[in-house]
């Protein structure tokens, strides 16, 4: 009787296990921590661009909806706009798995996996992970073009086998302008990964140029998608020359290095207080710093600078190009994006009444806290060592577990599920829409009153009969026809500029001749609403202000029954407290959402929240 074969075991190859148990941690974190629904800024247009392939506000980003589409479909059943937040959850997490398998070379499995932990842990890569982003996915092709160059820089690796990496290289970053632009803060880094090797060949520069060619062609989508009338369609790159302006973001007015839009030093220092919120944010989750919270970010300063101690001794050619990607990701990003203080930093040193940047920009260095991430594990790993010389292999461990703080301290502050911030951004746009009449007008403020709206239009169907009418877009040529094709502006008001006032004049008076009712954000300025019609005042309705022949010019007066209905309208809980470290939008449409509670006309509420006289 012979006996029976054994059956294979699986068994995972020992290089996976610390990659695949980092984004399981990660993605356990960022899972329990996403957005359920819409979030406020650019997600609500991105999920619209994901899920009708429209073209999102420049630069367009064509490779983004593209894997958005595709990616988010695998999750389809979790609902449109959940579906395409989890493309940044999953691309997080492997970030994390990338990161691991760089660290666990240069520190061991253990302290790789604590390491990725730490980087996935920090604020603003856990903010990117939970919501519809395009940082995610640009983080996502960063970490891969920086484990290419490192690949292709190992001892021992085959001139062919460089050559095929560098190209690599050459391609991601290519890929970067239909992606997204900050994917190329890595080449540095990537490059000085790769410097070992054979040189240069002509042949090799050829086939770079072909390479980046292939990469740069998924700008053709733009065109192809605009071509296909979709109704989100910024820019309008239908022609070589609007293609052009849509990639360059001409309609922003991008500043150029020179001259600076505040000082160097406070550009810098402005990075120094975004880096204090990355560690232990919940620890005191205001900006301004704080004695336990700013230690803790010390003491993952000083972990850092052990960890690059320690991979530099590792390779030094590892060590300098992990300096390369920290100076790269925070002081080089400052200096290249040359932005306006954050909304709330400068003080006193900032002239009263000065520009600040509408929102933290702290986004724009996520590749900068991540690689700090990933050295403060390096840092752990060192000390972890050192004890182990002395100690037992348990209590030589222990140091690891320190790696956990940033995931313990930022849990409660990054977890998008709270109320009253998981339903906001849906129940404000459904008000919101549901103040305009049938088939009306409403002249919208800006992003957060017009991009949740947008979605609920195109990708619900929601009150699609609504015409939104986005303040801010109409110094664009592109958008102003687009409001001439719905009637809402002369044919000759595309081409020339006429100004602000005498173009809201017009759609006014053209919304108007229409037998179309115009209601006004409550979140578009003061100014900018008297410059629609200086001839008759406005009563406030809740969220809206509708023209009020009956109201002196410039004046306010109160739709009582309106307000009532709007008041009936609202659920109690949006008007919840909002949990300390929420992003201030949230507040700030709290704020808008309190003016249905307006009863008398010298209610505060007006003026501090309604933008009323």
């Amino acid at each position: 009787m012979t006996s029976p074969t054994p059956r294979a075991r699986f068994q995972m190859p020992r290089t996976v296990i610390a990659p695949v148990l980092a984004m399981v941690v990660l993605f356990s974190a960022y899972l329990a921590t996403a957005a359920p629904d819409l979030t406020f800024w650019d997600a609500s247009e991105l999920v619209t661009a994901a899920r009708t392939l429209g073209i999102p506000h420049p630069p367009g980003t064509p490779l983004w909806v593209l894997i958005a589409r595709v990616v988010s479909k695998a999750f389809s059943n979790t609902g449109p706009a959940r579906a395409v937040t989890m493309v940044s959850v999953l691309a997080s997490a492997l970030v994390g798995g990338v990161g691991a398998s760089m660290l666990q070379r240069w520190v061991g499995s253990r302290a790789a996996v604590v390491g990725a932990v730490i980087a996935g842990t920090m604020t603003t890569v856990w903010s990117n992970a939970t919501e519809t982003e395009v940082y995610a996915v640009s983080l996502l092709f960063s970490a891969l073009m920086l484990a290419v160059g490192e690949w292709a820089g190992r001892p021992g690796v085959s001139d062919r086998t460089r050559r095929r990496a560098r190209a690599l290289i050459v391609f991601v970053a290519a890929i970067a302008i239909p992606l997204h632009l900050s994917v190329l803060v890595a080449l540095p880094a990537a490059l000085v990964f790769a410097w070992a090797g054979p040189r240069v060949r002509v042949v090799d520069v050829i086939g770079w140029g072909a390479l980046a060619l292939l990469g740069v062609s998924a700008v053709a989508v733009l065109p192809l998608l605009s071509a296909a009338g979709p109704e989100l369609a910024s820019g309008h790159p239908d022609s070589l020359r609007a293609l052009v302006a849509v990639l360059r973001r001409e309609q922003y007015q991008v500043a150029g290095l020179l001259p600076r839009m505040a000082p160097l030093w406070l550009q810098l220092a402005n990075v120094f207080e975004w880096a204090d919120w990355q560690v232990a944010f919940g620890v005191h989750p205001f900006p301004t710093p704080s004695v336990p919270r700013t230690l803790l970010t010390l003491s993952f300063v000083w972990l850092a600078a052990l960890g690059l101690r320690t991979v530099w001794r590792y390779e030094a050619r590892v060590g300098r190009a992990m300096l390369v990607l920290l100076i790269s990701g925070t002081m080089g990003v400052a200096f290249w994006l040359n932005m306006r203080a954050g909304p709330t930093f400068g003080g006193s040193f900032i002239a009263a009444g000065a520009v600040h940047e509408a929102r933290e920009r702290d986004y724009f260095f996520v590749l900068g806290f991540w690689s700090w991430g990933l050295l403060a594990g390096a840092g752990l790993a060192a000390i972890s060592a050192a004890m182990a010389k002395r100690l037992p292999a348990p209590i030589a461990a222990l140091p690891l577990l320190i790696g956990a703080v940033p995931l313990v301290a930022n849990n409660q502050v990054m977890d998008r599920t709270r109320e009253p911030i998981a339903m906001m951004p849906r129940t404000y746009a459904r008000l919101l829409l549901d103040a305009v009449p049938q088939r009306g007008v409403l002249l919208a403020g800006g992003d957060n009153d017009t991009f949740p709206l947008w979605y609920l239009q195109q990708v619900e169907d929601y009150r699609s009969d609504v015409t939104v009418v986005t303040v801010p877009l109409l110094g664009a040529t592109w958008y102003r026809a687009a409001l001439a094709a719905r009637r809402l502006l002369p044919s000759e008001a595309v081409g020339s500029w006429p100004g602000l006032e005498a173009t809201l004049r017009s759609v006014m008076i053209h919304a108007t001749d229409d037998g179309r009712e115009v209601r006004v954000s409550t979140l578009l300025a003061r100014a900018d609403r008297n410059r629609v019609d200086r001839t008759q005042g406005w009563a406030l309705q809740g969220l809206v202000y509708a023209p009020s022949a009956s109201t002196a010019p410039g004046a306010i007066a109160l739709d009582a029954a309106a307000l009532a209905r709007a008041r009936e309208q609202l659920p109690r809980s949006v008007l919840a407290p909002i949990p300390a470290g929420a992003d201030p939008a949230v507040a700030q449409m709290q704020a808008l959402l309190r003016c249905t509670q307006v009863r008398r006309i010298d209610d505060p509420l007006l003026v501090s929240s309604c933008n009323a006289p």
